[in-house]
């Protein structure tokens, strides 16, 4: 069983994941993309995913995001990408996570469309 605080720090870490993939999503799909910008967000928020303990998520939508922010992070480090060509590498795995979202929620809603159906 999960302690309270474990629990609170699991959500803690989920909605930061969460809030740097729509931090990113926001700047990378301006039209005036500022490089900048989007280091020093994606920095900030990634300082406060750190502070946290690693916490093992089980569901395949947070170990993309997981796997995002190093992605992100590993982006911003290196010198012999140009700005455009980091956002796009960023906006093609930005748009692979929200395809598979999307995806899985259609889904949801397929299938209850289906049970109603059937009554």
């Amino acid at each position: 069983m999960i302690k309270a605080s474990e629990k609170t720090q699991r959500v803690k870490y989920m909605r930061l994941l969460e809030k740097f993939l729509k931090s990113s999503i926001t700047i990378l799909k301006l039209e005036d993309f500022n490089y900048d910008l989007f280091q020093k967000r994606s920095l900030k928020i990634y300082n406060l995913i750190k502070k946290i303990d690693d916490i093992r998520v089980d569901s395949g939508y947070f170990k993309s995001l997981q796997n995002f922010v190093e992605l992100t992070m590993s982006t911003l480090e290196n010198e012999n990408l140009k700005a455009e060509e980091k956002r796009s590498l960023l906006l093609k795995e930005v748009n692979l996570i929200d395809k598979n979202r999307n995806k899985k929620i259609q889904k949801k809603i397929k299938h209850k469309n289906a049970i109603r159906d059937d009554s």
